[in-house]
């Protein structure tokens, strides 16, 4: 393992400085005077004191490399890459559906500067809605934006929709969608075509939203 310069300098000048104050007390006690009685000399005392603790301090230091961050529970921010909007935290998802959402994604933001995150999780409580509203905070989502969130082991869905949204787009529309859309798929399991199917008219939503 290689020793950084910084931390070799450190190592090694406190004993330097050791050596400076030793030559200066027995040069005085040559003399016949008391080095500790001269005010320069006290400073330069002090000053290889200070030097000395900082540097048997930075010795006994960790080599200076960040510790791993602590990987997030599963039902808080996923370990998906940044740039992806679709957390299959639950893994019922296919590859090929994830990519296909993040086609789809790729063109609303393109054409209207809008995205819908796709979540899956085992929440498995009564407050699904704050759970959506959580993870929408977390992926950045803005008011034009949505996000459908499919708990597996709760049995159960939630589709919200941004505030820019809720006049044209409202909570009984996000009610209306989900259970057309996603609910038979849903029930049986199938949670590839339960998402491609509502985001596919989400998206037709977006084009009549903003022709």
């Amino acid at each position: 393992m290689m020793i950084s310069p910084i931390r070799l300098l450190m190592f090694i000048l406190p004993w330097a400085a050791i050596g400076v104050a030793l030559a200066l007390v027995a040069a005085g006690a040559v003399k016949g005077k008391n080095v500790f009685k001269n005010q320069a000399a006290a400073w330069l005392t002090t000053i290889v004191m200070v030097v000395l603790a900082i540097g048997i301090g930075y010795a006994k230091a960790p080599v200076n490399n960040p510790a791993p961050s602590p990987d997030y529970p599963s039902e808080t921010i996923p370990p998906a890459a940044a740039s992806s909007y679709v957390w299959d935290n639950a893994r019922v998802l296919s590859s090929k559906t994830v990519r296909q959402l993040d086609q789809r994604n790729e063109r609303l933001w393109s054409r209207y500067k809008a995205t819908v995150g796709v979540v899956t999780c085992n929440y498995g409580r009564d407050d699904l809605g704050d759970y959506a509203l959580q993870c929408a905070e977390d992926m950045g989502l803005g008011g034009c934006d949505m996000i459908v969130v499919l708990d597996i082991s709760g049995d159960n869905y939630w589709l919200l929709q941004g505030n820019d949204l809720r006049r044209d787009f409202t909570d009984q529309d996000c009610t209306d969608y989900a259970y057309d859309y996603m609910e038979d798929y849903f029930a049986r399991g199938m949670y590839d075509d339960a998402v491609l199917d509502l985001t596919e008219m989400l998206e037709a939503w977006y084009g009549t939203y903003y022709a």
